[in-house]
C-alpha cells in the first residue's frame, strides 16, 4: 500500500513537470528568437549615422509657398529656421531643437535628392500636409510674448547654425527622415501605415511620450 502511494506521488509530480519542462523551452525559444530578431535590428540602425554634407551642392533650396503659389530661393539653414520653428515649440530644450534641426535638414536634402519629386519647380513645399511645415518670422515672431521673443528666435537659429551640414543617412545616402509629435510610447514601422515595402533603418523602438524623430 505504501509503494502504491509513492507511486502515485511520483506520478503526479511528473504530470505537474512535464508542463512546466515544455514551458520553459518555449519561452527559451522565443527568447532566443527575439534575442536574434533584436540584433538584426541593431545592426541596421547602427548603419543609420550622422554626417556631414557638401553645402556646395545644397547651399540653397527652391521652396513652393502654397498660398501664393510662388516659388521662392532660399538659403537652406535660413530655411530650417523657420520649419523648426514651425515643427516645434521653442520652450523644448536645445537638445531637442537641435536634434529637430538635423531631422528637418535630412527631410529636405532627401527631397532635393528623390527621383520622386511632388513639385516640378520646386525641392520642397512650407505644407505640413505635403512636406514640411514653414511660418515666416513675422508670423512666428507674433505667435510668442514679446518679452521671449528674441530669446525664442535666437535659440531656434543656433540650434540650426550649431548642427550645420549635419544629416542622417543609411548606406551612404539621406534616410526619409520622418517624424511626429507624439509616438504613445512606440514608434510604427511605415509599412504598417503606408503600405509599401518600408525602409529598414525604421523600426518599432520605444520612445519618450513627446518626441520628434
Amino acid at each position: 500500500m505504501r509503494k502504491l502511494f509513492l507511486y502515485l506521488i511520483i506520478v503526479i509530480q511528473i504530470i505537474f513537470l512535464i508542463p512546466i519542462i515544455f514551458t520553459r523551452s518555449f519561452y527559451d525559444r522565443q527568447a532566443i528568437a527575439k534575442t536574434e530578431d533584436n540584433n538584426i535590428i541593431q545592426e541596421q540602425i547602427a548603419e543609420v549615422v550622422e554626417n556631414d554634407y557638401d553645402y556646395k551642392n545644397y547651399s540653397t533650396i527652391k521652396l513652393l509657398h502654397t498660398s501664393s503659389g510662388e516659388v521662392e530661393e532660399v538659403n537652406l539653414d535660413e530655411y530650417l529656421y523657420h520649419v523648426v520653428s514651425a515643427e516645434m515649440p521653442a520652450d523644448f530644450s536645445e537638445e531637442a531643437l537641435k536634434a529637430q534641426a538635423v531631422v528637418a535638414r535630412t527631410y529636405t536634402i532627401y527631397k532635393i535628392t528623390s527621383e520622386a519629386k511632388k513639385h516640378e519647380q520646386a525641392d520642397i513645399c512650407d505644407s505640413a500636409s505635403c512636406c514640411q511645415a514653414w511660418i515666416s518670422k513675422e508670423d512666428r515672431l507674433a505667435r510668442w510674448d514679446e518679452n521671449i521673443r528674441e530669446s525664442n528666435w535666437n535659440k531656434i537659429v543656433n540650434a540650426v547654425n550649431s548642427t550645420k551640414g549635419k544629416i542622417i543617412t543609411y548606406e551612404g545616402k539621406p534616410i526619409n527622415a520622418f517624424f511626429h509629435s507624439n509616438s504613445g510610447g512606440t514608434t510604427e514601422m511605415p509599412i504598417n501605415v503606408w503600405g509599401g515595402s518600408g525602409y529598414p533603418y525604421l523600426q518599432v523602438v520605444e520612445t519618450a511620450r513627446r518626441g520628434r524623430i
